[in-house]
């Protein structure tokens, strides 16, 4: 078998466990495979992709010529495959070899929710590092999943030797629970006048654009430090300089977390989302004049505000949402949040609450803005 270059895919790392192979240099057994049944990775502290490279082996498959990988088991001409990869749980580079390789049955958690049952493999690592992407053959099942939350197995078939490892990258966006708040800072239309938000407090009576002055709930605060940030870029805040989303909208310049909505209102929206108004994530208007990542920053306070139905509210003069009392966006304020607000509305994380508009996101929702910026057209007209 003849030796070729060095080749590069994308997987997705999705934890480190001890190893599951417990007998060295052979596939993986039954009874392995079954106890791969169960395990669960939720989050991007979990799930990240990863690109790894090594050199390859050339095979033929069907008649076609193929570079792939080989196992530590696999009694390739080159040995196993030396994989080099940036390993989440080192930290750092490191150079493994693959240990075990399963064909296996996924449940892939959506962000909102949203569950289906996917084919895969599963490789890991000598030192632990468990991989996962498709099988060559359902390649085409994954093409509709661009956002995980949470991936967990379903049941494990050992691969035998002589099955080496395609280069099959996978990639899609990976980011953290939406953490759904105004930066410190921002002005919050009441009963009273405009409000900063860290002011408001339980009982406040804010103006929302559906039904009137409301009683704000709940109000929590999340704070993320320099080593936060640098951790979880994903994090960084959304700058709305004012304007930018149309006249006066918003008034001054307004900072929200990437995941927090922002109301667009326009034709365009009306064409592709067969709704007048949606509710899009600040951080998919970054192609717009004015919006942008603040990088700058090295630390930033996050607010949220809970009412008995999710609302569009008036902050710094432009519509934007509430906290959505979804279970995983809940989940994201940490126990002790979730502990309060569970006291406020019992079996909130058991519910399915009812949207203030329609949610717009991914692919379709940058298409969006595009035409917006192409036809010169504001996002809130």
């Amino acid at each position: 078998m003849a030796y070729y270059p060095t080749g590069s895919a994308t997987w997705m790392y999705f934890g480190n466990e001890p190893q599951y192979n417990t007998t060295a240099w052979t596939p993986l057994s039954e009874s392995n495979a079954d106890n791969l049944v169960g395990y669960k990775a939720v989050g991007p502290n979990q799930i990240s992709a990863v690109t790894l490279s090594a050199p390859t082996n050339s095979l033929s498959v069907d008649g076609q010529p193929v570079a792939a990988w080989a196992t530590t088991y696999n009694p390739a001409q080159n040995g196993a495959s030396r994989m080099n990869y940036d390993s989440p749980s080192e930290g750092g580079e490191t150079v493994q070899k693959i240990t075990g390789f399963a064909r296996v049955d996924y449940r892939v958690t959506m962000p909102d929710g949203t569950q289906v049952d996917q084919e895969g493999v599963m490789m890991q690592m000598r030192n632990g590092d468990m991989f996962f992407r498709p099988a060559l053959d359902t390649v085409d099942d994954w093409s509709d999943i661009k956002q995980l939350y949470s991936v967990e197995i379903l049941d494990a078939e050992p691969l035998p030797k002589y099955t080496y490892v395609a280069l099959v990258s996978f990639n899609p966006d990976i980011f953290d629970l939406d953490i759904v708040c105004f930066a410190a800072g921002t002005m919050i239309r009441t009963d009273k006048g405009d409000i900063a938000v860290e002011a408001l407090q339980a009982g406040d009576m804010v103006w929302t654009r559906d039904n009137g002055f409301q009683p704000l709930r709940w109000a929590g605060v999340s704070h993320l430090d320099a080593i936060d940030l640098a951790s979880k870029p994903n994090l960084l805040p959304i700058r709305i300089k004012a304007g930018a989303l149309g006249a006066d909208m918003p008034a001054t310049d307004l900072v929200v977390s990437p995941q927090h909505r922002i109301l667009v209102r326009s034709a365009i929206a009306q064409r592709m989302f067969g709704a007048l108004e949606v509710l899009v994530p600040a951080k998919h208007l970054t192609e717009l004049p004015g919006v942008d990542v603040d990088a700058a920053v090295t630390s930033i306070t996050y607010h949220h505000l809970m009412f008995d139905a999710h609302e569009v509210v008036l902050s710094n003069g432009a519509d934007s949402e509430s906290l959505y009392p979804g279970a995983q966006a809940l989940r994201a304020l940490g126990a002790e949040a979730v502990a309060e607000i569970e006291a406020i509305f019992p079996g909130v994380l058991m519910a399915s609450p009812q949207t203030a508009r329609p949610f717009a996101r991914g692919a379709k929702v940058r298409q969006m803005v595009s035409r917006h910026v192409a036809n010169g057209q504001p996002l809130a007209s």
